[in-house]
């Protein structure tokens, strides 16, 4: 089996910090979407906004930690490239392996939190939908919630200034 050695250009040091950064802004990512859970459940509509665009810069955070840890060379097989490190020996090596393995385990967790909330904005929208369409049969096909996370610009004056 082939390894790529792009990573062994790196210390283990810096490989290690890129690790313990991402695992950190991860963290926040999950974070993040139980506080938008949350706001989602208890109709909180200024909670909601300010947990999105938390959910927004956790994100940006991450994939921007996610980067620099590929720019290190350390893109795929992450366990198995740690292991065949020169550099890695001792504490560091079991607290690189050890920050893989959560990040793995975190991003099942984020993967779900997103459906979970997605499944929740999903059955809001239809409730919403069904009541607009029973206050405003006229009003039931607009968008309320865009694929992007956020309402989409669809309506006009003339609908939002209508009772």
């Amino acid at each position: 089996m082939m390894f790529n050695a792009d990573s062994h250009a790196s210390s283990a040091e810096a490989i290690a910090a890129a690790l313990a950064n991402e695992l950190e802004t991860l963290t926040r990512v999950v974070e993040t979407l139980d506080i938008e859970h949350e706001a989602l459940l208890g109709s909180d509509a200024a909670r909601l906004e300010q947990a999105v665009a938390a959910k927004q810069r956790a994100i940006a955070a991450h994939a921007q930690a996610r980067h620099a840890r590929e720019s290190l060379g350390l893109r795929d097989n992450l366990k198995q490239q740690v292991d065949s490190h020169p550099g890695f020996f001792n504490g560091l090596k079991d607290t690189a392996l050890t920050n893989i393995e959560a990040l793995r385990e975190k991003a099942a967790v984020s993967k779900n939190a997103n459906q979970r909330n997605g499944m929740l904005v999903a059955g809001l929208r239809e409730r919403t939908r069904t009541a607009l369409n029973i206050l405003r049969p006229d009003a039931a096909n607009v968008t309320l919630y865009g694929q992007g996370g956020s309402a989409e610009d669809t309506m006009g004056s003339r609908l939002l200034g209508s009772a």
